[in-house]
């Protein structure tokens, strides 16, 4: 690369450090506040029990397997060292039936995030959607792979002080944004993807929900299916459309199912109503799933998306919160084991139902407040 050709990239990345792009963060962890990372007991997580100690083993024990592979400390550093957890995992491995309440009792410490606030605590779940591998009358919505124009540039190989991911594309040696949801679609038509296709589905609401899921099975007319999940996106800020639907006086109540039964009634305003969120997930197929942002495949009901930048990935959690559908408290021990673009906060996680309709009919409705704690090893801060 020419000279000018890289001062105009590093003139980039400054141009966006000063402009405060969301991607751009010290990793240098801001101090923890007192109102933030509460000290709290075992005693406060209401429906703790053996029982529960024993459900959280496994999970925890599958998170572990990553933990090996690092060292150094987390962040924040509330959370301890890889070391200390690596430690700890191996002590869990040897616990015997009964003593999985005394183990995380006697090793752990437990932090109340945010007890101020009334938290959100929302679903999703692993959809089961028909495909085919041929584009048909019947299946004419892409399923799209990563395109060949699609740049990804981790931040911290320029600089160890920044974290985060810009996407994006080179126009005249120029890194430029990528296009959003609406210039995706321009060009689908065009047949700029057609090599990059996974699969063909029903419609662009099926699509983009299986964009908010993250991952899927695909179910083809031969009977065979395929596990998908997230590949990479396009880098556009991910928008609820549901929230535009509200705004618009479109929907009084938003869940999944009202949104899918809205579209399906006005397919004539499903492009206003999709492209307001410019986010756009691409896809590739894996041996098994669902698979997690750590790596792991997820637990229903045993697995959670959260804010990593508050909650390390691999960390015990437990949720005091209710489903939706039933009014049921669902108080469980749980496993940070996911991300997710609109799980941003303290008291925000996104509950793993498990897959198809079951799955979906818990998901596409939850929407509660509650309590989040979580488990630290003892003596960590």
């Amino acid at each position: 690369m020419g000279t000018i050709g890289a001062v105009r990239k590093l003139s980039l990345l400054l141009m966006l450090f000063l402009s405060g792009c969301g991607v751009l963060k010290q990793t240098t962890p801001e101090p923890e506040s007192v109102e933030e990372y509460v000290p709290a007991s075992f005693a406060m997580m209401q429906g703790w029990s053996e029982q529960e100690a024993a459900a959280l083993a496994p999970v925890l024990l599958a998170s572990c397997q990553k933990f090996a592979r690092k060292s150094g400390a987390m962040e924040p550093a509330l959370f301890g060292t890889y070391e200390q957890w690596t430690a700890l995992c191996g002590q869990l491995s040897q616990v015997s039936d009964g003593g999985y309440r005394q183990f995380f009792e006697t090793h752990f410490s437990v932090y109340q995030l945010s007890p101020q606030e009334p938290g959100l605590f929302t679903g999703y779940y692993l959809p089961v959607i028909p495909a085919s591998r041929e584009k048909t009358d019947a299946f004419p919505t892409p399923l799209l792979g990563v395109p060949d124009d699609l740049v990804q540039l981790s931040l911290q190989n320029f600089n160890p002080d920044l974290k985060g991911r810009l996407y994006g594309k080179v126009r005249n040696g120029w890194l430029v944004p990528y296009e959003d949801r609406e210039g995706i679609n321009r060009r689908e038509q065009q047949g700029d993807y057609d090599d990059t296709v996974v699969a063909w589905l029903e419609d662009p609401v099926e699509r983009i929900f299986l964009h908010i899921q993250g991952s899927g099975i695909l179910h083809f007319e031969d009977g065979e299916y395929m596990h998908v999940r997230i590949a990479a996106r396009n880098g556009h800020k991910y928008f609820a459309i549901g929230r535009y639907m509200k705004q618009q006086g479109m929907l009084e109540q938003v869940s999944m199912q009202s949104i899918k039964q809205w579209l399906k009634d006005h397919p004539e305003r499903q492009d206003e109503v999709l492209f307001t969120n410019p986010d756009f997930i691409f896809f590739r197929q894996i041996d098994r799933g669902p698979l997690g942002a750590q790596g792991v495949v997820l637990t229903p009901g045993r697995s959670a998306a959260v804010d990593n930048d508050r909650i390390p990935l691999g960390v015990p959690l437990w949720l005091d919160t209710e489903v939706t559908t039933t009014g049921q408290p669902f108080q469980h021990a749980m496993v940070a084991q996911d991300v997710g673009s609109a799980i941003k906060g303290p008291v925000r996680a996104d509950i793993y139902f498990g897959m198809g309709e079951h799955g979906a009919s818990l998901a596409g409705y939850q929407n509660a407040g509650g309590k989040l704690f979580v488990m630290v090893p003892a003596g960590a801060k």
